[in-house]
């Protein structure tokens, strides 16, 4: 009867060993995919890290030296090509309309970079920032444009632009017309229209 008894006490140890093993064995593989999910959770999934982007990216947010619209000079400055083949257009011969279109898309370039018009009160303040005096040293307009003199953006007869911003988005460029006298009746202006940002 003693020995009955030490068998079954003996069985029972073991049944309660075995019991707690295998709880233990699946409390690991619960607490491992437990793990696994967590791991899966915060990494960052194929679409996040290996799929390019369809937005189209602000080259100065993301630079890549292999970036054809920008050109990289040893000086520090960035030439952002698509405005700089722009400014060429402007010279004494275009037409004056043409010349503030133009120039309103050189400030849309500005404001692609930047998120706002470039900041001032004087024609040369604009001019100069259009030309890299700015935080990234970005030149969107060519230094050797003929619608340069000195530091100072000017109009077909020589004229420095009025430059008035509106807001942050929008601004208002005057040239003063054959007469050289602005606030005259043949004076020239226009205001952003803000269409360059959809092309480049």
């Amino acid at each position: 009867m003693k020995i009955q008894l030490q068998i079954g006490f003996g069985i029972l140890i073991a049944a309660v060993a075995l019991y707690l093993y295998f709880q233990l064995s699946q409390l690991g593989k619960v607490r491992q995919s437990e793990e696994t999910t967590i791991e899966q959770a915060t990494a960052p999934s194929k679409t996040e890290t290996e799929t390019p982007s369809t937005k189209l990216q602000n080259p100065y947010d993301t630079p890549d030296p292999a970036d054809p619209r920008i050109t990289r000079l040893k000086n520090g400055n960035v030439l952002y090509n698509p405005s700089i083949e722009a400014s060429r257009s402007l010279s004494k011969t275009i037409e004056p309309k043409r010349a503030l279109e133009t120039i309103h898309e050189l400030i849309d370039h500005y404001r692609f970079a930047y998120q706002e018009n470039p900041v001032g009160v004087e024609n040369f303040e604009f001019t100069e920032q259009l030309l890299g005096k700015n935080r990234l040293r970005i030149v969107f307009i060519d230094p050797e444009s003929e619608a340069i003199q000195g530091n100072q953006l000017v109009d077909t007869w020589g004229t420095p632009y009025f430059f008035h911003p509106l807001s942050g988005q929008k601004i208002e460029i005057r040239s003063a017309g054959p007469d050289r006298q602005f606030w005259t009746n043949d004076d020239i202006q226009s205001a952003n229209s803000s269409t360059v940002e959809a092309t480049m």
